[in-house]
């Protein structure tokens, strides 16, 4: 995983099939199926006046990483799903949160080029 260094914390999970996980999450978190696979509702936001909940289905050996904290939801579709939870410390969600807005800088830039 890209951003998350060896102080993060890593909390292995076990969803039944078809059981609902709410979860409140550090912007910077990672989602990664170990088996099974899941449906990720990422936390809401705000885009052009409008509440969004970015969904996804990830499958075994994906992974996503969160760029907003807040509440997830998660649950296991088709069968059990094992997956790990990987949330980072205070100094990673810094460096994330400052490539973050590095990275919309020069989008906007080439936008206006």
């Amino acid at each position: 995983m890209k951003s998350i260094d060896s102080t993060s914390t890593y909390r292995p999970m076990r969803l039944s099939a078809g059981q609902p996980l709410h979860i409140p999450v550090r912007a910077g978190t990672a989602v990664q199926v170990l088996a099974g696979s899941l449906q990720v509702n990422e936390p809401a936001r705000w885009m052009a006046e409008t509440v969004v909940r970015p969904s996804h289905r990830i499958g075994e050996g994906q992974w996503l990483q969160l760029e907003a904290g807040g509440w997830l939801e998660m649950e296991a579709s088709g069968g059990d799903a094992h997956l790990l939870l990987v949330e980072p410390t205070r100094s990673a969600i810094r460096l994330w949160r400052r490539l973050s807005v590095l990275l919309r800088g020069r989008s906007l830039a080439r936008q206006g080029a």
